[in-house]
């Protein structure tokens, strides 16, 4: 007789936990192996959480490793199909919203190099749309993928200073910043406004990410932002050459 499979809305126990890790070891051992070539299918969904006897949201979960690790694309009502045997050293990023923001968070480590005060002026001012001479906390940090060692980013956080209590905190909690703004202070991010660019490596960049002076970089930055537009956080993130993909989808409107 066959186990029932838990709608998708439930959570796994906290027992249940660590499974995920379980599923993304044995799917990553199929694809490895060859038993799952490049450009097959995945399993269905239901049909992997009848074979590991975990819930849906533990499967996604794995799933979602999978393509961040640039073994799989997932597509809404295609499924799931594999595109490399081997994961390419790259964090492939497909962010479309606030809660995808949050996965990316919990998904990888920050390593806090410093946490500073700082009065704002000049091109930081207009960077993070502020009044020069305003206080502002800024915490510098490297980001990485568990048990990788190389960094993924160089990363620049900045939070007015009446969030210090959060800015000191960064690192030691497994949720993006502004989540913890959120229900900390009673916030609410009505938007995230991202602009990416293109530069290459400094002295310091080239430093931190291990890199060549003069390799190309590409930079994320995401203003968080209230309802009036004001900004409560502002991330800076630079990423070497190779080390990370966005991803988008874009559908015809009409």
């Amino acid at each position: 007789m066959k186990s029932a499979v838990r709608p998708a809305s439930v959570r796994p126990s906290a027992t249940e936990g660590p499974r995920f890790q379980e599923i993304l070891d044995a799917l990553r051992a199929d694809i490895s192996d060859g038993r799952v070539g490049v450009g097959e299918r995945l399993p269905t969904e239901q049909e992997l959480c009848l074979r590991f006897s975990a819930s849906r949201y533990t499967v996604r979960e794995a799933l979602r490793r999978l393509q961040d690790l640039g073994l799989i694309a997932r597509r809404q009502g295609s499924g799931s199909v594999v595109t490399a045997a081997r994961p390419d050293g790259r964090f492939h990023n497909t962010l479309s919203s606030l809660a995808e923001i949050g996965q990316y968070a919990s998904s990888t480590r920050l390593e806090v190099l410093a946490v500073e005060k700082i009065l704002v002026e000049g091109r930081t001012a207009e960077l993070l749309r502020s009044q020069p001479d305003t206080p502002w906390v800024r915490v510098v940090a490297l980001r990485r993928q568990p048990g990788e060692r190389t960094p993924l980013c160089y990363t620049e956080v900045f939070l007015p200073a009446a969030f210090d209590d959060v800015a000191q905190a960064i690192g030691t909690f497994p949720v993006a910043v502004y989540a913890v703004l959120e229900s900390r202070y009673g916030l609410r991010i009505e938007e995230v406004v991202q602009s990416i660019e293109a530069t290459s490596a400094d002295a310091n960049l080239a430093s931190r990410l291990s890199v060549e002076v003069g390799t190309p970089i590409l930079v994320v930055i995401r203003h968080y932002l209230d309802a009036e537009g004001n900004a409560l956080e502002v991330a800076v993130s630079s990423h070497a050459a190779g080390r990370y993909r966005y991803e988008m989808t874009l559908q015809r409107s009409g």
